[in-house]
């Protein structure tokens, strides 16, 4: 029985070669697009929960409120980890982390000189290949990290500092002066993991690099504590207990709230990661299952649209005794016989634009994740689903003919499903045209912000960071680097702009109340380099040879300083000496806040610091050539600076990263808006090819009797112009209510103009236009003889 379904239904498929391609290739269209959004949905859903003690890790979580902003940290004592698992017979054990969070240089003493920078650097406790499972190709996981200056290499940095010799035992030059013996190989982290590292170095390692005693170290808030628990019903307890221990520590704030947070919703949760943004998740996952509906939708549509033509077929078939579950199998083998072929169509498609996808969007995925089992049977679940679905409604309806109506030439247009697909055409183009709407919206926004007044000059500026090595060297650094040409100032600070800043509390002046500060530590040239404005400018008799802090108008307006605040004190010793005009120093998503710029005489001072970081800005000619502006100072930075590689972004491009997650939507909204449009102009296609072929004698005997081509095409086109303009109407208020519900987040945000409307509603019925007409014209043109001539 099952082998005869499938010769009809290759039968039909064969017989109606347009019908059948414009159904595969949609239907495969619309599950390339889909497969390729959930690949990303499915992989940030599963990130972390191939460790096996997934479910029993956490994070330790402080929250604090500060005035007005609700703070939460992840670092804490080093004693905290070791106090929790003594006193709680819940903890199995614990694991102190420290990322490196900046980039460290590291050199393989055996072949030369040559310097990288790498930033997947992790400290951490023996027990981090114990209670993560993490993959080891060499090493005991029991005493690998055990003594100081010990680290275990991922297989990619093996392969980078080693090719293929053996590389345990070996040394690696940390930071130019550290030697470190690499005693493990780690498979390299998949990239659903939170922990990307490609160096893992012994926790007892950190307090030695800087010098620190053993009490410094194990009191300084400096560690990430993660708690491998018995049970997950443990929870509630440790967590009352963490606060009792932390006291005991020596460092530990007793007015904070603590919580345990699980290991695996820390990437869509508290992991201030911009690749953990949930919301973008979501819309990918709401756009994936919409085109997958639309293009089932069209194959629904087309199918009913042609049961006519089927009719007599089901009629007959009745009639010699089929039955309707017969029937129903029937039409189900056929669906599933057009699924399974899109599906192969589709699977080509994904593997053709998968890479291309991952470019667009900025994702790594690997491709094991894709050989998963889980992901293999999502894939199981979408074709089956996919058949069942698009087989369900087409199968009721053919199968609900009845026999005698049918071959008396009766069947009724109630009974072939008309309405259901002016419904399904209205969704297609409602979808079509909220998307554009949302596409317009988000390139609007996302260009407000790029163009946004800063009051800064973030062009042609150069940012080299700069660490403790370059101290003894800074000033003949800058100074060379000011005498180029081309160069027009130079400045520095010690935290970049829009990469991330320090933070203190201090009292507001009138009500005690606490109001968080950001700082930079700048040198005098700073404003002027960056182009600041100043609402009342240091005088320069004065303040010459001191230093002193600038506020921004925020600062000032939030500290309740009363009169002028020339004079007035910021905590103990710092005098205010100017004013700045407020200016956006991160993402300009959000108001812009206080700011204090401390101005200090030598800023070589601020390098010395162990484990310090600064950033030069080198303002440039916007007619100089950059390359070789950029080769000259790398020329310079080298001749000072030999323990670290020359490294340098432009500050646009540091501002545009700010913004990132809506240049990835503003992408995706432009691709899949064109994906949705094309996906129901097949549909409509094939609707008015259709409908032109039922039509032929009709418009033979038009023509006979003196229409023309055009009143031809208008008769053609006007349903289907109707049922857009009803998408129209459906379309712009839903789309303009979700991009306002979106523009929520933004503090400068535009107004959603009426052209976008406009444009969009012109859109739609243009390409519609263009997709009945081809048709249309088609059939308006055909020698009336031969339509009429059967008859």
């Amino acid at each position: 029985m099952l082998t005869n379904y499938l010769k009809i239904a290759l039968r039909n498929l064969v017989k109606n070669k347009t019908y059948s391609l414009i159904n595969i290739i949609g239907l495969a269209l619309g599950m390339a697009v889909s497969v390729l959004m959930l690949i990303f949905v499915m992989h940030e859903f599963s990130y972390d929960k191939f460790h096996i003690n997934n479910a029993r890790i956490y994070r330790i979580l402080a929250q604090i409120k500060m005035g007005d902003s609700d703070m939460q940290f992840t670092s804490f004592s080093a004693k905290l980890g070791p106090a929790l698992k003594e006193y709680n017979p819940q903890v199995q054990d614990y694991v102190r982390v420290k990322p490196a969070y900046q980039k460290v240089v590291i050199r393989n003493p055996e072949k030369g000189g040559e310097l990288f920078y790498e930033q997947h650097f992790l400290f951490a406790d023996p027990s981090f290949f114990k209670v993560f499972s993490f993959e080891l190709r060499e090493g005991n996981p029991a005493t690998m990290l055990e003594g100081p200056f010990t680290m275990v290499i991922s297989e990619r940095a093996a392969r980078k500092y080693f090719g293929d010799e053996q590389a345990v035992g070996k040394m690696l030059v940390y930071e130019g002066k550290h030697m470190m013996q690499i005693t493990g190989i780690a498979q390299d982290p998949p990239s659903n993991s939170t922990f990307d590292f490609d160096f893992v170095v012994s926790a007892s390692t950190y307090p030695k690099l800087s010098g620190e005693d053993k009490k410094n170290w194990e009191t300084a808030g400096i560690f990430t504590t993660y708690l491998l628990l018995d049970s997950e019903k443990s929870k509630s307890v440790v967590e009352k207990n963490i606060k009792r221990e932390g006291n005991k520590t020596g460092a530990f704030d007793s007015t904070a709230g603590y919580k345990l947070e699980s290991f695996g919703g820390i990437h869509l949760g508290n992991n201030f990661n911009e690749s953990g943004n949930t919301k973008l998740i979501y819309i990918f996952a709401g756009i994936a299952v919409v085109i997958l509906f639309l293009a089932l939708f069209n194959y629904m549509s087309l199918i009913t649209a042609r049961a006519t033509m089927r009719a007599k077929e089901v009629g007959v078939r009745k009639v010699v005794g089929a039955g309707k579950s017969g029937l129903v199998w029937q039409f189900y083998v056929e669906s599933v016989l057009v699924c399974t072929f899109s599906f192969a169509l589709a699977f080509l498609l994904v593997d053709l634009l998968q890479q291309p996808f991952y470019n667009l969007l900025d994702l790594h995925i690997d491709s094991s994740f894709l050989l998963s089992p889980e992901f293999i049977g999502f894939l199981a679940l979408l074709l089956i689903v996919s058949a069942l679905i698009a087989g369900s409604y087409p199968a009721l309806i053919l199968s609900g003919f009845r026999p005698l109506e049918v071959l008396k030439g009766k069947f009724a247009g109630s009974h072939n499903g008309a309405s259901v697909r002016r419904a399904f055409m209205v969704f297609q183009f409602a979808v079509s045209i909220t998307l554009i709407v949302c596409s317009l919206v988000v390139h609007n926004q996302l260009q407000f912000m790029q163009t946004k007044k800063l009051g800064l000059y973030k062009d042609q500026v150069l940012s080299v960071p700069l660490s403790a090595t370059m101290a003894p060297n800074y000033f003949p650094l800058r100074n060379e680097i000011r005498e180029q040409t081309g160069v027009q100032d130079v400045a520095f600070t010690n935290a970049g702009l829009f990469k991330g800043y320090n933070m203190f509390f201090l009292k507001n002046f009138t009500t005690g109340k606490d109001v968080s500060l950001t700082y930079m530590v700048v040198d005098k040239n700073f404003t002027r380099t960056l182009g600041l404005k100043w609402k009342t400018e240091p005088a320069e008799e004065i303040w010459k040879d001191r230093n002193y802090v600038v506020l921004n108008e925020t600062a000032v307006r939030q500290l309740g300083m009363k009169g002028n605040p020339i004079g007035q004190k910021v905590g103990e010793n710092d005098e205010v000496a100017g004013v700045l005009k407020d200016f956006h120093f991160s993402s300009v998503q959000n108001e812009i806040k206080a700011m204090g710029l401390f101005v200090v005489s030598d800023t070589s001072n601020v390098l010395k610091v162990p484990g310090a970081a600064g950033v030069l800005y080198v303002r440039l000619d916007p007619k100089a050539n950059l390359k070789e502006k950029v080769a000259a100072i790398g020329g310079i930075f080298k001749k000072y600076d030999r323990e670290k590689p020359f490294e340098y972004y432009f500050l646009d491009d540091a501002f545009n990263e700010t913004f990132k997650t809506e240049i990835r939507m503003s992408r995706m909204f432009s691709v899949f808006t064109a994906f949705a449009i094309f996906i129901a102009c097949m549909g409509l296609f094939g609707l008015v090819t259709f409908t032109a072929e039922v039509r032929t004698k009709e418009i033979g005997i038009r023509k006979v009797l003196g229409a023309s081509v055009a009143g031809i095409v208008a008769l053609l086109s006007r349903d289907f112009i109707r049922l857009v303009l009803v998408a129209i109407v459906l379309a712009i208020p839903s789309a303009y209510y979700l991009m306002n519900k979106w523009l929520q987040d933004f503090t400068y945000r535009i107004q959603i103009p009426v052209w976008i409307a406009i444009v969009s509603s012109i859109s739609a019925i243009a390409i519609a236009l263009l997709t009945v007409s081809f048709q249309s014209i088609k059939a308006a043109l055909m020698n009336p003889v031969e339509s009429l001539k059967s008859d």
